[in-house]
């Protein structure tokens, strides 16, 4: 079997993982979600149950509203199988991290896709469009890595700029694709994201919101849009350096990613890291790969916090290098622990002025800003996260 052919059967089993997990939704969230509180109900004394008489319609209502998001994620797996097919050995019982991959999607659906969260989503937008509506003209091809399920692509491309998205998670991707092209009228689907979460809550019917999407008609031909796409695939892995990065978990030494990454140098005008930059083990990868993919005097735009995923995890993975003549692998650590370069915001801002060729345009910090957050909540739920916000201008010397 060929490199190529090889990679397609990974990406294959893997989206068929993903497929499964949405069919197997509703099962989970009724064993995990619902079932769990029947049983803990029943386990209760009569007394007890007299002083909740409306626990039992709590749980019903509560199935009620997992069984629709179990219609949600059936159509968007039955919308998936129409252009990729599932064999016998690939129908595998999901593990938790997948399942749990599925529950979380609901509340980034809600959070791009939704009227109620129209707010959060204006936190960055009323900060990006007068930077991209200063800029040249000519400036219109943009890159949007972690993507998620695509609503600033739509946005962007909606004002006419050449959009390209970049996600690594199939989750995401195979919701973005039905969101985007399976036809969705205003409002059609409904859907329960805050149901998973059983803490905080000031009374039931906030918990059991339903929420109704799309807020807009993605695909409406109503709207002259740019060109959009969306590349699957770790950021660094398709749009970074040939050489100077090492082999790794994300980053990888194919022949099909080289080519992705020689194409990918000074292609684009704008990158804009949307609640992003702190998602990988080493955010220098995700430096070098903007500046790579940047073109002389190409702006980066980042918005979201810095809580970095990796601060807490023990995990390790195998690093090292590639002789490009050779092929033979080089400095080879096979302990790299995945945390432990978690920058501050001053410190990735002096690394880009003094070592990237970066000019600082703008710059805000402490922003308050949501994630998925219930706009009707009364209580600490979902606080918020801290954000930064800053706007960079790569300018190489002599080549601007």
């Amino acid at each position: 079997m060929d490199e190529y052919a090889s990679e397609d059967q990974r990406e294959n089993k893997a989206i068929a993982s993903v497929i499964i997990s949405f069919l197997k939704y509703e099962e989970y969230a009724l064993r995990e979600f619902h079932g769990l509180r029947v049983k803990k109900w029943e386990s209760i004394s009569d007394r007890q149950k007299s002083m909740i008489p409306n626990y039992t319609k709590y749980l019903a209502d509560l199935k009620v509203a997992i069984e629709v998001n179990g219609k949600f994620f059936r159509s968007v797996a039955e919308w998936a199988m129409q252009s990729i097919s599932i064999g016998p050995e690939e129908m595998v019982q999901p593990d938790d991290t997948d399942m749990n991959k599925t529950c979380s999607l609901l509340i980034q659906v809600y959070r791009e896709w939704s009227t109620e969260a129209v707010s959060e989503r204006r936190c960055l937008h009323s900060r990006l469009i007068p930077v991209l509506k200063a800029l040249e003209p000519s400036q219109t091809n943009i890159l949007i890595p972690g993507s998620g399920t695509g609503r600033l692509l739509v946005d962007l491309s909606r004002m006419g700029y050449n959009c390209e998205g970049n996600e690594c998670s199939y989750h995401m991707l195979l919701v973005s694709q039905y969101l985007l092209n399976a036809g969705l009228t205003q409002g059609s689907t409904i859907i329960y994201p805050f149901l998973h979460s059983f803490s905080h809550w000031k009374g039931n019917e906030d918990q059991l919101t339903p929420i109704g999407i799309p807020d807009i008609e993605a695909g409406s031909s109503k709207r002259v849009m740019g060109p959009m796409s969306i590349c699957a695939g770790s950021f660094v892995d398709c749009y970074g350096r040939n050489q100077g990065t090492k082999i790794s978990s994300h980053y990888t030494f194919s022949q099909r990613m080289q080519m992705s990454r020689a194409k990918a140098e000074n292609s684009k005008d704008i990158v804009i890291t949307n609640f992003f930059i702190d998602t990988g083990p080493n955010i220098l990868d995700y430096l070098d790969t903007i500046v790579h993919v940047l073109k002389p005097g190409g702006i980066w735009c980042n918005f979201g916090p810095l809580l970095y995923h990796f601060e807490n995890d023990r995990g390790v993975e195998t690093t090292y290098e590639v002789n490009p003549y050779s092929g033979f692998q080089d400095k080879v650590n096979d302990s790299t622990p995945l945390m432990g370069l978690e920058l501050s915001g001053d410190a990735i801002i002096e690394i880009a002025t003094k070592c990237l060729d970066f000019e600082l345009m703008q710059r805000e910090s402490g922003i308050l800003s949501g994630y998925g957050r219930h706009v009707g909540l009364e209580s600490c739920a979902m606080p918020g996260y801290m954000c930064h916000f800053w706007v960079l201008k790569w300018s190489p010397a002599g080549k601007v």
